[in-house]
């Protein structure tokens, strides 16, 4: 970051009485979150995005979860760049464990007997099945109603208009 934009964002900072928006926070892609106050009890929160995306391609995938956190008043403290540093660094390290997982799996020969030990033993696939050309309706014929609410067919309640 250069020296002019880093003082400039320093002073974009300050709580100034004329200034609506006050500078928070950056994230690692750049896109700059303000925060406005207002007479209610809650906070106007607003990214500024670094890139011009399509109008379709703005979400709230675009932004790291943290600030995503951050605007949505879920999370208090403003993230910082180590927490996103952190954060990519958990998210490559999982990564790694995954494929190191699924590679230790490819590996392992599936017998029937390992199967049986353990707790877990996979549900056979649920198949929907069809009438097909064998198949003829029962006969079925409604039961007789009952008045059981008190309505008599063919009567009819006059309405009294004012």
């Amino acid at each position: 970051m250069g020296m002019f934009r880093g003082a400039y964002l320093q002073w974009m900072k300050l709580r100034l009485p004329w200034r609506k928006d006050v500078y928070m926070g950056t994230d690692l892609d750049g896109n700059l979150y303000f925060e406005r106050l207002v007479d209610t009890y809650r906070s106007r929160r607003h990214v500024i995005y670094r890139k011009d995306l399509a109008l379709s391609e703005y979400s709230d995938k675009v932004i790291p979860i943290q600030w995503q956190a951050w605007m949505r008043h879920t999370r208090h403290r403003i993230p910082t760049l180590d927490d996103l540093n952190q954060d990519i660094q958990r998210q490559e390290q999982i990564a790694d464990n995954v494929q190191k997982l699924a590679a230790k799996e490819a590996r392992l020969p599936i017998s029937p007997e390992d199967t049986t030990k353990h707790a877990y033993t996979r549900q056979p696939q649920f198949q929907k099945s069809t009438p097909g050309e064998s198949f003829q309706p029962e006969n079925w014929a409604p039961a007789a109603t009952s008045s059981a609410s008190g309505n008599k067919t063919g009567s009819t309640k006059k309405r009294h208009n004012p």
